[in-house]
């Protein structure tokens, strides 16, 4: 077996794609040690942080700090910090106690999951300055396609948890 062309498959393979699928990879073993809980906090916060940000300007106290964070990467940084806040709060409030996913149920999870992840980080500005997916990502999950991405996703985790 000649090492060498197999290595030079992956040296072709956008690293878009890669980290995808190791986020995908890391979601379904998730899901199959734990069961899908921490998917469906994620897909459940990812949105629901989106449009708070979006609507964080207008809010009584905040909306004057957030006008001072104008850097990308302090947008990231807020977008980060309401997502993880989201994600404990949808966490509790969650049954979490569910057995391991048998492994394909887990691939389903952790591709939903995954979908979510790409599809929200196409829409905060501050998270594509600290990673910016190339043409192919984008023309996968673009506008015209995203909702059947999350429509099919959100179906997906339904019957996983089912």
């Amino acid at each position: 077996m000649d090492i060498s062309s197999l290595s030079s498959i992956f040296t072709h393979w956008p690293t878009d794609w890669i980290l995808i699928g190791a986020f995908t990879a890391f979601a379904a073993l998730d899901a199959m040690r734990s069961g899908p809980t921490r998917a469906t906090a994620l897909m459940l916060s990812l949105p629901t942080a989106l449009f708070l940000i979006d609507k964080l300007p207008d809010a009584v106290f905040l909306g004057a700090l957030s006008a001072q964070l104008v850097s990308p990467l302090a947008q990231a940084g807020v977008f980060v910090i309401v997502t993880v806040a989201l994600f404990f709060v949808i966490h509790r409030v969650m049954f979490t106690f569910s057995n391991g996913l048998p492994p394909i149920q887990a691939l389903i999870a952790g591709i939903a999951a995954t979908i979510v992840l790409v599809i929200v980080w196409l829409q905060v500005p501050g998270l594509d300055s600290v990673w910016h997916f190339g043409g192919q990502v984008q023309a996968v999950f673009s506008e015209a396609y995203r909702f059947w991405w999350l429509l099919a996703s959100y179906f997906a985790l339904a019957f996983v948890r089912s």
